[in-house]
């Protein structure tokens, strides 16, 4: 699959990871670097260290966030939604060339899989220490 995946968006320059940190940024109401962490699963010096790489590639930039000098918001570059639109074209082109030996009646059971099992495996928020409250869900 990975073969696949990089002989078709191989030369957007993006890792599979990347990609999909990009999707949500796209798709991402309000989105910050902590809601990308969360998003992903990830912890925060690797969502700083893919945020840093999507900014240097000219794909996102980081926006202040009025009221609080402390944080920012994530968003896309016009260079970013030019890339999320070639991505789309390109993902339907990969999603139809994995699937290509399915019936449509079985890409339909493949998806509604993929999806339950998709929910089933959602990992629980995870918990956080704080000094004045011991852990809580983040």
């Amino acid at each position: 699959m990975y073969g696949l995946f990089f002989e078709t968006l191989g030369d957007l320059g993006l890792t599979p990871a990347r990609v999909t940190a990009l999707s949500i940024i796209a798709t991402g109401k309000d989105m910050n670097q902590a809601k990308l962490a969360c998003s992903l699963d990830i912890s925060g010096p690797s969502a700083l260290k893919m945020v840093d790489a999507l900014e240097a590639a000219g794909l996102i930039c980081r926006l202040a966030v009025q009221g609080d000098r402390r944080r920012y918001a994530l968003a896309l570059t016009s260079t970013g939604r030019n890339k999320i639109e070639l991505l789309r074209q390109r993902l339907a082109e990969y999603e139809e060339r994995i699937a290509a030996a399915l019936s449509p009646a079985e890409r339909e059971q493949l998806i509604a899989l993929l999806n339950r099992t998709a929910l089933a495996s959602s990992p629980a928020p995870r918990q956080q220490q704080s000094p004045e409250r011991g852990f809580r869900r983040a």
